[in-house]
C-alpha cells in the first residue's frame, strides 16, 4: 500500500484514526501495530516474514544486552551488540548485494533497527522490554518503507506518552496533503516529462532537460512522502524532525547535505562520523571519516558502481567545501553559489538515475556537446514548451515562497483577517489540495516512489 493512493486516502487512513482515537490508551499501540502489518503486507505478504524477523532478532538480542548490562558484564553486552549489529548489516548486504531483490523497505527498517542497538551501545537510550512498544517502533506504517529514519532515543518517550490534539490532528493532515499534492501533482508530472525526454540518444537540450526534470520529480517525490510521513505520525500523537529544508536553496554542497534527506545524514553522524572521531581530530582522520560516510552513503543507496561514484562526488565536494570553496566562494554572491551549488547536485544525479556507470557517462557526454543529435532537437523542443510551466511552479515550490505566503496569510495573519475567515481560507487551501491530488489519482498516473527501490 501507498500513501498516494485513493484506498489508504479515503478507507484505510480514515478507519485507522478512527480505531485509534476510539480505543483507550492501553489499546493504542495495538491499533498501530495491526494497522502497519496490514499497510506493509499489503500486496506483498511474504515481505512481512523478514521484517517480522528483524523486529524478533532486535528485541531479542537488545533484552539480551539488558541482562548482560544488569549483571555488569559490559564488555559481553557491547559485543552481544556488535554481534547484533553486523547480522543486520550483513543480512542487509546479502538481499541488496547478492539476492538481487529487496524485500520492501529493507534499508530504512535495518536502519531503524540498528539505531536501537547503537543508542543501547551508546547509552543514549535504555532497553525495550515492551515487544508491543518496540514493534511499534520499526514497524509504524509511516516510516517504515521509506523512512524517515527516526534514531530510537528520539522515539523512545513518544512510545509510551504522545499528546493527541486537535490542533496537531489538522497540522498533521494539512502536512499529509501538502506531501500528497506534492507527489501526485508535481512529482509524477516531472517523472512523465522525465520519461518522455530521456534516450539513448539525446541531443544536448535533451540530455540537460532530463536531468532538469529528474532533479526536481525526486526533490518533489521524496520530500512529498517525507511531509506525508512526518504528517501521519503528528495525526497520531509522534512529533518527527523536518526530513527536508529546501536543499536546492543551498549555498554549497556541505549545506545541500544538511538540508537533503536530513534523517539520514544524522544517522550517519551519529553513529558513524562521531564515534570514528567526527571534527575532533586531525584534518588527516577528518578526510577518512568524511570519505568513510560517503562511501557507505552510496552503496547504501545502491549496489551498483555509479552509486559509489555518487557517494564520492558528493564526499569530494563536502571536503572542497570544508578546506577551499568556503573561501573561495566567500564573496560570490548568493545567488550565484545557490545556482552552482544547484549545477553539482544536479549533475551529481546523472549517476543516481541512470542504470549503469557508462550510461551516466554517456548522459554526461551529451550534456556537454559530445550529442550525435546536435544541440536541440524537436523532442528537446516539445519537451521543452510543454512543460515549462511545470518547471516553472517546480522551481518557485522547491523554494520558501510558497511556505512564506501561506504562513503570512493563515498562521502570522499579517493581514489582520479575523479567525473565522483565516479558518476558511485555509480550509478551502486543504480542500483545494485534497481534490487536485484525487483527480490526479484517479486519473491513472501513479508511479511508485523513487525511494523505494532503496
Amino acid at each position: 500500500m501507498v500513501f498516494s493512493s485513493i484506498y489508504f486516502v479515503f478507507v484505510f487512513l480514515p478507519i485507522a484514526l478512527a480505531a485509534y482515537y476510539l480505543v483507550p490508551k492501553r489499546g493504542k499501540n495495538i491499533v498501530l501495530v495491526a494497522a502497519s502489518l496490514l499497510f506493509y503486507a499489503w500486496g506483498k505478504p511474504e515481505n512481512l516474514i523478514f521484517l517480522l524477523f528483524s523486529v524478533l532478532f532486535n528485541y531479542l538480542t537488545g533484552l539480551e544486552a539488558g541482562v548482560l548490562k544488569k549483571k555488569g558484564a559490559v564488555r559481553a553486552m557491547k559485543v552481544m551488540l556488535a554481534a547484533g549489529c553486523a547480522a543486520n548489516i550483513f543480512l542487509l548486504a546479502v538481499f541488496k548485494y547478492i539476492a538481487g531483490s529487496m524485500p520492501l523497505g529493507i534499508s530504512f527498517y535495518t536502519f531503524t533497527v540498528l539505531s536501537y542497538l547503537f543508542d543501547l551501545w551508546q547509552g543514549r537510550a535504555e532497553v525495550q522490554v515492551n515487544p508491543l512498544s518496540f514493534l511499534v517502533y520499526v514497524t509504524f506504517f509511516p516510516k517504515v518503507t521509506s523512512g524517515p529514519i527516526v534514531q530510537y532515543a528520539d522515539m523512545e518517550k513518544q512510545l509510551r506518552e504522545r499528546e493527541l490534539t486537535r490542533k496537531q490532528l489538522y497540522s498533521g493532515f494539512s502536512l499529509f496533503l501538502v506531501g500528497l499534492f506534492k507527489k501526485a501533482l508535481i512529482a509524477d508530472s516531472l517523472g512523465a516529462a522525465f520519461s518522455a525526454v530521456t534516450g539513448s540518444s539525446m541531443s544536448v537540450l535533451s540530455a540537460w532537460l532530463s536531468m532538469i526534470f529528474y532533479s526536481l520529480q525526486l526533490y518533489f517525490d521524496f520530500s512529498g512522502y517525507s511531509d506525508m510521513a512526518i504528517g501521519l505520525a503528528g495525526m497520531f500523537g509522534f512529533r518527527f524532525d523536518k526530513n527536508f529544508d529546501h536543499p536546492y536553496l543551498s549555498k554549497s554542497m556541505a549545506e545541500f547535505w544538511r538540508r537533503w534527506h536530513i534523517s539520514l545524514g544524522n544517522w550517519f553522524k551519529q553513529y558513524v562520523y562521531f564515534p570514528m572521531g567526527g571534527s575532533r581530530v586531525s584534518g588527516g582522520r577528518i578526510l577518512i571519516n568524511l570519505l568513510t560516510v560517503w562511501v557507505l552513503t552510496g552503496i547504501w543507496h545502491g549496489n551498483t558502481l555509479n552509486f559509489l561514484v555518487w557517494g564520492l562526488y558528493n564526499g569530494a565536494f563536502v571536503i572542497l567545501d570544508r578546506w577551499v570553496l568556503n573561501k573561495v566562494m566567500k564573496n560570490v554572491p548568493s545567488v550565484v553559489r545557490i545556482l552552482l551549488t544547484d549545477l553539482a547536485a544536479f549533475i551529481g544525479w546523472v549517476f543516481f538515475f541512470s542504470s549503469s556507470i557508462s550510461a551516466a557517462f554517456r548522459h554526461l557526454s551529451f550534456m556537454f556537446g559530445q550529442s550525435p543529435v546536435g544541440f536541440a532537437d524537436s523532442t528537446a523542443l516539445f519537451a521543452l514548451r510543454g512543460n515549462l510551466v511545470l518547471l516553472i511552479i517546480a522551481v518557485i515550490g522547491s523554494t520558501e515562497i510558497p511556505s512564506r505566503i501561506w504562513n503570512g496569510l493563515i498562521t502570522e495573519n499579517r493581514l489582520k483577517m479575523n479567525r473565522s475567515l483565516a479558518t476558511g481560507i485555509a480550509v478551502c487551501g486543504n480542500l483545494f489540495l485534497l481534490v487536485s491530488a484525487t483527480a490526479a489519482m484517479l486519473s491513472g498516473t501513479y508511479s511508485s516512489f523513487l525511494y523505494f527501490k532503496f
